[in-house]
């Protein structure tokens, strides 16, 4: 994962995180399309459970949120000391978002079909909020404010305000779900794995504005070029 423009973490089977800083990122004109080479620093005991999922990164905190298992271990991003862990989520972590103005992150419980908040200082659960079956990919969008709870199996997303801590909506998508991804310009990008299609919310209406049907895996969006790179067989522009 490519976070902050220079560090890459990743999971290992064994439950190592591996923090790796970028090489050579002065790189010269004439060999600007060169790709960086990464180098490994460091590689992070995270222990059990390992059952693996999102991996997200706070830049505001330099925090990486890893979800494993039933809890979600906070790793400094800076020298990968463990800061602590959002446990008691026996049915499953998936997806993790932060909104840092409310003092709240997120997680799931997916097999409950929640969503847990959690105070940003302690890591303790503050709020189970009811969201639907499969709970999964979790999403802060900084236009709207609001955290999005991609509901997989059920084909829904369950919109969170983090202000008033409790569920606004639910959008009904109409199929299975996977990740999703917002950007600076007020959209939701959803994988509708169930139906291979992108679909586009918007999120201060909190209605879909656009589907784009191209076979897909998984989301990350180039807010930039707007370009959806849809993993691992197409590529699908969303503009």
């Amino acid at each position: 994962m490519f976070l902050n423009g220079v560090t890459v973490m990743t999971i290992h089977r064994y439950g190592m995180f591996a923090v790796g800083i970028a090489a050579g990122m002065l790189i010269s004109t004439a060999h600007a399309q060169e790709p960086p080479t990464y180098t490994v620093t460091k590689s992070v005991p995270l222990g059990a459970p390992d059952r693996w999922d999102y991996v997200t990164f706070d830049p505001d905190s330099h925090r990486a949120y890893v979800a494993h298992g039933d809890r979600v271990t906070v790793v400094d991003g800076h020298d990968g000391t463990l800061l602590g862990e959002i446990s008691g989520l026996p049915g499953g972590t998936h997806g993790i978002a932060i909104a840092t103005a409310a003092g709240h992150g997120y997680t799931d419980d997916g097999k409950a079909g929640e969503a847990a908040s959690f105070d940003l200082h302690t890591f303790k659960v503050a709020k189970r909020i009811k969201a639907a079956e499969d709970a999964d990919a979790v999403a802060f969008d900084p236009v709207s404010a609001h955290v999005f709870v991609i509901n997989g199996d059920t084909g829904s997303v369950t919109v969170i305000d983090p202000q008033l801590n409790a569920a606004m909506t639910t959008i009904d998508l109409d199929g299975k779900l996977e990740d999703a991804v917002s950007g600076d310009n007020g959209k939701l990008c959803v994988n509708g794995a169930g139906k291979s299609e992108i679909v586009r919310v918007d999120t201060k209406t909190n209605q879909v504005d656009a589907p784009d049907r191209s076979l897909n895996v998984s989301v990350r969006m180039d807010w930039r070029s707007i370009v959806s790179p849809i993993g691992c067989f197409q590529v699908a522009s969303t503009a």
